[in-house]
This record gives C-alpha cells, sequence and structure tokens, in this order.
C-alpha cells in the first residue's frame, strides 16, 4: 500500500462556482499542477488567484 499527496487547484473567481482540477500523477507541489492546468484552459491571475475555463469565459476575473 502506497500513499501521495493529491494537490487540487480551485477556482477563485470570487464565484462559488465549485471547479476544481488536480493532476493525473502524483506531485507534492502546486506548480506542477499549474503548469498541468494551464493548456486545459485554467488561468492563473496576480495574488494565486486561478480561474476555470467556465468563470474565465464567463468575464469573471
Amino acid at each position: 500500500m502506497s500513499a501521495h499527496r493529491i494537490i487540487v487547484i480551485r477556482c477563485n473567481s470570487g464565484l462559488r462556482c465549485g471547479a476544481e482540477i488536480s493532476t493525473p500523477f502524483g506531485t507534492s507541489r502546486a506548480a506542477d499542477v499549474r503548469a498541468y492546468t494551464r493548456p486545459h484552459g485554467w488561468h492563473q491571475r496576480p495574488g494565486g488567484r486561478d480561474i476555470c475555463p467556465d468563470c474565465w469565459a464567463a468575464g469573471h476575473r
């Protein structure tokens, strides 16, 4: 039996949309998860805010 951390990035658009994403591989760094999310349409804003593709398209930045 083994265990590893699952880091989850949640949408911080200011709304409570509930979107979240994680990697299909184990990592202990949020930077790895953010690098994985960029091609999937997620955006990072100053101050560490992560915006999901739906909120970004709706203009909730």
